[in-house]
């Protein structure tokens, strides 16, 4: 029975499920499409692009300009200070989509955002 040095943990533990840990390791991170044509790099610097100046443009403004754009919209009633930032992002995806592949979750992070617009 070898330890690890300075670990107390038994060689070859380390890295095994346990109990306490939930029995049942973390699956892979997904993994980005790495060939892209032209026109995907272009729509993927496009809608980092979009990304950046909107997050740039939300944090100069400050709360009370954010309530008056959507009361101005008609939509103060669906106004949460919790979602803005998100319902902006999915607002600049459906205007700068980005290519498949390149955010894989973002069709399932903002359907309910897009139900609410």
């Amino acid at each position: 029975m070898e330890k690890q040095a300075g670990s107390g943990i038994e060689t070859g533990k380390a890295a095994e499920d346990t109990a306490s840990s939930g029995g049942a390791a973390a699956p892979p991170p997904r993994r980005r499409k790495k060939d892209w044509t032209l026109e995907e790099r272009k729509a993927a610097d496009e809608f980092i692009a979009a990304v950046i100046a909107d997050c740039h443009v939300y944090a100069d403004m400050a709360e009370e300009d954010i309530v008056e754009e959507y009361r101005r919209a008609g939509k103060l009633h669906m106004y949460d200070a919790e979602t803005v930032l998100q319902k902006r992002m999915a607002r600049v995806a459906k205007k700068h989509p980005p290519p498949a592949g390149f955010y894989p979750t973002l069709e399932e992070y903002y359907r309910p955002f897009e139900e609410e617009d």
